[in-house]
C-alpha cells in the first residue's frame, strides 16, 4: 500500500479516536453532546434515547480499541470484545505481522466482529431518524478499518480477501444508508399537518409541527387569499433545512462510499477470477 495513504488512514483514526475517548485538547466542545444537539435541531424530541446512550458507551469504548496498546499473543483478548467493554487491542499500532502481538490482520477481524455485532443500535432502532449521525460515524469507522486492511494486505497482482470484506460492507452500508436518508425526510414531512378553518369574517390556515414545538396559524380575510402559500412556504424551508442536515452526515458519505465500491468490486473481480 501507498505508505503516504496508510499514513493518511491513521491520521483520520486518530482523530475520530480523539474523539470518541474524550481526549480533545482542552476547552474542545464534547463529541457527543455536539451531536446530540445536532439531531435535536432536526428531530426534536423524538429521540430513540436508550439506543442514544448505549451507542455512546459503545463508541467510547470502540475508539479505546483503536486506540490502547496491543496484547500479546498469549493474553486471551476475545472477552475484551464483548459489547460496551473496553479492550487492550490497538488497530492503529498493530504490526503488520508479528510472533509476540496481535497483529493488523486479527485487530481489524476483531474490530470488524464487533461492529458487525453491535451496529443493530443504529439499524433497528424504535427512531432511526435520531441515529443517522450514529450510523454514518459507525460505518465509516469500519469501513476505514477495512480499507486500510485491505490496502495493507494485498501485494501487486495479489488482491488481499479484505476486499471482499470491505465489498460486503460497503453494499451493506450504502444499502442501509439509502433507505436511512429517505426515511428521514419521510418522516420529517409526515410529522408536519396543516389545516384549514373557514370562518365568517376571517379564515385561517394552521400548521402544527411537534417536532419544532410548533403551531403556526395565519389569518386572511374570509373569501382572500393572503394565507394560501403559509403551509407550502414552510414545508420547503423546513424540507431545505432536512436536506441539508442529511446530505451533511449521509449523503457525502454515501457518495464517498459509492466511489470506493467501484473499486472493491473490481479488487473482488480479480480475485474471484
Amino acid at each position: 500500500m501507498n505508505r503516504f495513504t496508510h499514513v493518511i488512514i491513521l491520521q483520520i483514526l486518530g482523530k475520530i479516536v480523539g474523539a470518541l475517548v474524550g481526549k480533545g485538547q482542552e476547552g474542545e466542545v464534547d463529541y457527543f453532546e455536539v451531536i446530540r444537539t445536532q439531531v435535536q435541531q432536526v428531530v426534536g424530541d423524538y429521540i430513540d434515547a436508550h439506543n442514544m446512550k448505549q451507542l455512546e458507551i459503545y463508541k467510547e469504548s470502540l475508539g479505546v480499541l483503536l486506540q490502547r496498546n496491543s496484547c500479546r499473543r498469549h493474553i486471551v483478548c476475545v472477552a475484551e470484545l464483548l459489547p460496551f467493554h473496553h479492550s487492550p487491542d490497538s488497530y492503529m499500532d498493530a504490526p503488520v505481522e508479528s510472533s509476540n502481538y496481535a497483529n493488523k490482520n486479527t485487530v481489524a477481524n476483531s474490530l470488524s466482529t464487533s461492529i458487525i455485532t453491535n451496529r443493530f443500535l443504529v439499524e433497528a432502532g424504535e427512531r432511526p431518524q435520531s441515529m443517522i449521525i450514529h450510523f454514518a460515524d459507525i460505518a465509516s469507522i469500519h469501513i476505514l478499518v477495512l480499507k486500510d486492511a485491505a490496502q495493507t494486505y494485498s501485494k501487486q497482482g495479489a488482491p488481499s480477501r479484505w476486499w471482499v470484506d470491505l465489498d460486503d460492507q460497503l453494499n451493506h452500508y450504502i444499502s442501509h444508508g439509502k433507505t436511512l436518508q429517505n426515511a428521514v425526510v419521510d418522516w420529517r414531512n409526515d410529522m408536519v399537518t396543516c389545516s384549514y378553518e373557514e370562518g365568517r369574517k376571517y379564515d385561517s390556515w394552521i400548521i402544527t409541527d411537534p417536532v419544532a414545538r410548533l403551531k403556526d396559524t395565519c389569518r386572511q380575510i374570509h373569501s382572500t387569499s393572503g394565507c394560501d402559500d403559509h403551509c407550502q412556504a414552510y414545508q420547503l424551508t423546513m424540507n431545505r433545512e432536512v436536506s441539508q442536515f442529511v446530505w451533511n452526515y449521509m449523503g457525502k458519505a454515501l457518495r464517498e462510499w459509492e466511489m470506493l465500491r467501484l473499486v472493491s468490486a473490481a479488487m473482488v473481480k480479480k480475485i474471484y477470477g
